[in-house]
């Protein structure tokens, strides 16, 4: 693989067959990309910088006789090039999709559920990608109220209310003979002592109690506090995803065994979760190409992805998964406007 050195003129050129084929799955030609973007060269030029370009691994050919196709590092650079100038959202149809979608997501401000179903569905709708959103992580939100019932024998149910208004319900073993009164107690100590605290402050103050208990203390009040301490652990986040059936419609998953396998991935939370772990609160929107994807299953896709804060602190993030083949430019909009929706619509 050799280097090129980029003028402006490569840089233009790679850009249009990455564009055109973005357009229209097919090899592009040099003739094409000459007519097309109006290069004040000749088809020969432009097929000389193609070739150049396919030395250096931007491009490839797939038939001797066809034109050429982008790689990896041909959308990486596209990437990178359309993320230099200033992406400024001038479409009136994004506008106004934008101006819908905050309306919406305030009236659902007080149900956390319908709100990311939302804006996953709207996401998805807009870019016929899959739409996805991770919720904040149960440890990341303040208490607002628990909850205990008595299920049977020994087992509670714990239900858990956020200052999001995310309600988590768990299963919880307890004691044989813990009554709904003793229950009502417990409950009402967590919601004095705890409420607006974060549940990862709550569990830490709850970690210190159950040690001195178990100094001063009997065992009674020792497993109390710890019931009281798994009834405010949850192992991992929600994650909404949307649209397949849009994905279903592009040429890139016309093969039954691909649409398939994309199936079975995004049914796969944990996949999902992994997936986006590695989103920093610093980054404003990241986008992950093919085989830039540390998970295999991944490699056959592109991600855009960006945090949702609440103020300063990030909360979850949302997400577009899609072909390689990705109109990138809309995608980072919207991602981008997305993710500056729900901020604001989680710190009014």
């Amino acid at each position: 693989m050799k280097n090129i050195m980029f003028d402006e003129r490569t840089k233009r050129i790679l850009c249009a067959v990455v564009e055109s084929y973005i357009e229209k799955p097919e090899p592009v030609g040099s003739r094409y990309i000459m007519k097309k973007y109006g290069f004040d060269v000749c088809s020969a030029t432009i097929r000389n910088i193609m070739s150049d370009l396919e030395d250096a691994g931007f491009l490839v050919q797939p038939h001797t006789s066809a034109g050429r196709v982008p790689t990896d590092r041909a959308y990486r650079f596209y990437v990178d090039y359309i993320c230099q100038q200033a992406l400024v959202i001038n479409s009136l149809e994004i506008k106004k999709l934008i101006e819908n979608l905050t309306k919406k997501l305030r009236k659902l401000r007080n149900n956390m559920n319908s709100l990311f179903l939302e804006a996953t569905q709207s996401l998805s709708q807009a870019t016929h990608y899959l739409g996805l959103a991770v919720l904040p992580a149960t440890e990341k939100t303040a208490l607002q109220r628990v909850d205990f019932i008595k299920f049977k024998d020994d087992l509670v149910i714990a239900v858990v209310v956020n200052d999001k208004g995310i309600v988590k319900n768990k299963i919880i073993k307890a004691y044989p003979e813990i009554t709904q009164n003793e229950l009502n107690s417990l409950a009402d100590f967590v919601n004095r002592n705890y409420q607006g605290k974060t549940i990862d402050e709550i569990r830490e103050d709850l970690l210190v109690r159950i040690k001195k208990e178990k100094i001063f203390w009997d065992k009674l009040i020792t497993k109390i506090l710890k019931m009281c301490q798994e009834a405010l652990y949850f192992s991992m986040e929600d994650v909404y995803v949307s649209g397949l059936y849009h994905i279903m419609h592009l040429p890139d998953f016309s093969d039954i065994e691909k649409l398939r396998e994309v199936a079975k991935t995004i049914q796969d939370k944990h996949l999902l979760l992994k997936l986006f772990e590695n989103i920093s609160e610093d980054d404003d929107i990241k986008v992950i190409i093919g085989e830039e994807n540390p998970l295999e299953e991944f490699k056959n896709f592109s991600i855009i992805a960006s945090p949702y804060k609440e103020k300063d602190k990030s909360l979850g993030v949302i997400a577009l998964v899609g072909p390689k083949r990705m109109n990138y430019q809309r995608a980072i909009m919207l991602v981008n406007a997305f993710a500056r929706v729900l901020t604001k619509t989680l710190s009014d």
